[in-house]
């Protein structure tokens, strides 16, 4: 571009852009005013100027602050889903529906309305936290402009929220910042909630939500955790403890002092007259009842709970919440949602076998003793009473640890035999103890002496009356024909989940978990109770024993109903029986005869030294009590820890759990043993052939003999269960 033109052309055709001259030098600046002299004035005219460039100043600021105040309050939302935010947990209910066995919760809390809580708790906590609370509009303007002063004063820190903002900063989760920005946020969201809720309104969604301490928000949570009592029943006193909580929950002002925060009954004392004193302001309490009020009410001892969750924790924060989240109900919306959860466990069935058998005091009474119980209907799999030891969040007696079930397990190897085409009651069998078998070896594989409980002993035993007996020797010999894998199958075929392998210990001692369904190599000494099982699992094979081998999936919830209505509702899982109904059905015949020789007509039951199983119409039981290293001393299966509690458990039962008067049973088991006589007669048994059973001598006359030096249960002479060497 040539220098000194005014105007050049562009690329664009009949377009001009005009280009202001470029000057190589500034202009001249003007000569600055002289100087005024020290302490003149400005001139009048200058003054007017600066007072009006304030006031428009002023006005701009104002119109700015005004409408950004009104964006900001409109663009501030009150929290979505308020009533999500009064989140309280669930409650677990026996099979009753109306009994109550415990409570799911994230945090303690249960809402209530405000006519269930006491009137002098509305009165404390707005004298205590917000005097004007029925007369501002959500936010104090006296309040916050006193709390600004005090802190520009450098004053103890002031933050004048009302009850109105506490409770939107709560549920909107932004208390936890300190910034005016929040208290901007948290003022706009408190005047829309005056907009939409009414001051009760208001009171009664802060009463249910603010922290206390120890563990509960919500009044009626803080009522029952300071007071033992519901909010409805506080008194004076007490609600003015629970209120003064409120200021620093957890910390100076509770006199238990529970989490080590310097609480004390100095400080406690001091914040509680206060809020009383309030209350007289207020109007609220008239001084003569004020004066009244002298000593600080006695509050509960926050530790004082030594069962913790109890026995019962097994159910409620183990199964229950196992089972939800199979069925798509996560644990998070259970301990949020207020959920109504029926289990199935009979409170009446568990009062009596948890509460009134002893099962509780097994390990108090000895360290090395505990035991464990198990009760399932037959045909659906409810779990009826469960116990699985004494920290119901700890190691589960019932379901995760096996025991070794000794005699108790022969009703196995019978239902295996009759299947495998054995004839379950002809008299091939020697019962004779001690005997030694080939795969029967001690740890330096030499055969060692099998001796049968109480060396008792039967030279010529049918199975079915060797397991009526309880003669492992006989038991043994068949459960070495038909092989410890076939015996594993059935066992699984019965509902038997989880066994572990004595032969497979890991350094610690502790055995390897197998399938009974897929395991290969299982020894032969599975069929005299050497492999260890569950009483959750022992209780759904005698109930499949009992519905002739249906097997039915055992389940703890019923139904789930949360505030939009019905959940979830249990579908029982039957499984149509694996084996023939007729080898359950046979294996039935022993457990009742033990039972009628009891005098419990209709009840089957088997027994080792550690166990005690079997059923009754509607009700399969299974207990366990022994020692963990030995599983019982073997010297017999009667006058045992668990035989007491089984029976305790049977004789004591409702009619729910009797069926039939006892001729009716009586009859019944003629009719039943006639009908087999007559099968026998019709066919050709099959016999159970031995080898070198022709070259016995001939057998002598069956007895019972007793020794003294011989008395060791096959549990305890088989080699190591997971839990230690046997005897």
């Amino acid at each position: 571009m040539e220098s000194g033109r005014d105007a050049t052309e562009t690329d664009d055709p009949g377009r001009t852009i005009n280009l202001r001259p470029f000057r190589r030098r500034p202009k001249a600046e003007p000569e600055a005013p002289p100087e005024r002299p020290p302490g003149s004035k400005p001139k009048h005219r200058r003054k007017k100027r600066t007072i009006a460039a304030l006031s428009l100043a002023a006005l701009v600021l104002a119109t700015t602050v005004s409408v950004v105040g009104s964006v900001f309050y409109a663009n501030v939302d009150l929290p979505e889903e308020l009533d999500d935010a009064l989140s309280q947990g669930s409650t677990v209910y026996y099979s009753d529906g109306t009994t109550v066995m415990g409570e799911l919760a994230a945090e303690r809390r249960t809402s209530v309305a405000l006519d269930e809580i006491a009137d002098d708790v509305e009165h404390a906590v707005v004298a205590a936290e917000d005097a004007n609370f029925y007369e501002h509009p959500g936010v104090d303007a006296k309040g916050v402009l006193r709390a600004l002063v005090n802190n520009v004063k450098g004053g103890d820190k002031q933050g004048a929220s009302t009850l109105t903002q506490q409770y939107v900063g709560l549920v909107a989760d932004i208390r936890g910042d300190g910034s005016y920005l929040r208290k901007a946020r948290e003022a706009a969201m408190a005047m829309k909630m005056e907009d939409e809720f009414t001051k009760d309104e208001i009171l009664n969604h802060y009463l249910n939500i603010v922290y206390f301490g120890r563990g509960a928000y919500g009044v009626e949570a803080a009522a029952q955790a300071f007071f033992g009592t519901s909010a409805a029943e506080l008194s004076t006193s007490q609600s003015a403890l629970l209120v003064a909580q409120i200021k620093s929950p957890d910390g100076p002002f509770d006199p238990r002092d529970p989490y080590g925060r310097g609480g004390d009954l100095e400080a406690a004392t001091e914040r509680w007259a206060y809020v009383l004193d309030q209350m007289v302001v207020t109007g609220e309490l008239e001084q003569v009842k004020r004066d009244a009020i002298v000593d600080l009410p006695e509050t509960l001892d926050p530790t004082n709970d030594p069962e913790g969750l109890g026995p019962e924790g097994f159910i409620t924060n183990g199964f229950v919440l196992r089972e939800l989240a199979d069925a798509g109900i996560g644990t998070d919306e259970v301990l949020r949602g207020g959920f109504d959860i029926v289990t199935t466990i009979d409170a009446e069935l568990q009062e009596l076998a948890v509460e009134q058998t002893g099962i509780r005091e097994v390990t108090a009474a000895d360290e090395n003793m505990a035991a464990a119980l198990t009760a399932v209907e037959p045909g659906t799999g409810r779990v009826l009473a469960y116990y699985g030891g004494e920290n119901g969040a700890g190691l589960d007696l019932a379901a995760d640890v096996g025991h070794r079930p000794g005699t108790a397990f022969n009703t196995v190897v019978h239902a295996a035999a009759v299947d495998a085409g054995i004839d379950a009651w002809s008299p091939v069998l020697d019962g004779s103890s001690p005997r030694q078998f080939e795969t029967y070896l001690d740890d330096e594989g030499e055969p060692m002496d099998l001796v049968n409980i109480g060396g008792a002993q039967d030279h010529e035993v049918s199975l079915t009356d060797a397991v009526t007996q309880k003669l492992d020797t006989p038991v043994y010999e068949v459960a070495e024909e038909l092989g410890g894998d076939a015996i594993a199958r059935t066992a699984a075929s019965l509902g038997i989940d989880r066994m572990w392998d004595p032969h497979d210990l890991d350094e610690h001692g502790v055995a390897a978990e197998i399938d009974p369904a897929q395991a290969t190599g299982v020894h032969p000494d599975i069929g005299i109770g050497a492999y260890p099982i569950t009483t959750l699992d022992a209780a759904v094979m005698h109930a499949a024993v009992y519905s002739g081998g249906e097997v039915a999936e055992p389940y703890f919830v019923e139904t789930v109903s949360g505030p939009e209505g019905g959940l979830y509702e249990v579908e029982p899982a039957a499984v149509d029986a694996e084996i023939d109904p007729a080898a359950a059905s046979e294996a039935q015949l022993p457990l009742y005869l033990n039972g009628a020789e009891r005098g419990g007509y209709g009840v089957g039951v088997n027994a080792s030294a550690t166990w005690h199983t079997g059923f009754a119409p509607g009700l399969a039981l299974a207990v366990w009590a022994g020692d963990e290293t030995k599983e019982g001393d073997g010297s017999s299966h009667e006058g045992t820890i668990a035989e007491g509690i089984w029976w305790q458990v049977m004789d004591g039962r409702s009619d729910e759990y009797r069926g039939p008067p006892e001729g009716e049973i009586a009859d019944a088991e003629s009719r039943r043993e006639a009908e087999w006589q007559a099968d026998e007669m019709a066919e050709e048994a099959v016999t159970y052939e031995e080898p070198g059973l022709d070259e016995q001598t001939e057998p002598e006359a069956p007895t019972t003999e007793s020794t003294t030096d011989e008395h060791s249960a096959n549990e305890e002479t088989t080699a190591s269960s997971q839990f230690g060497e046997g005897d």
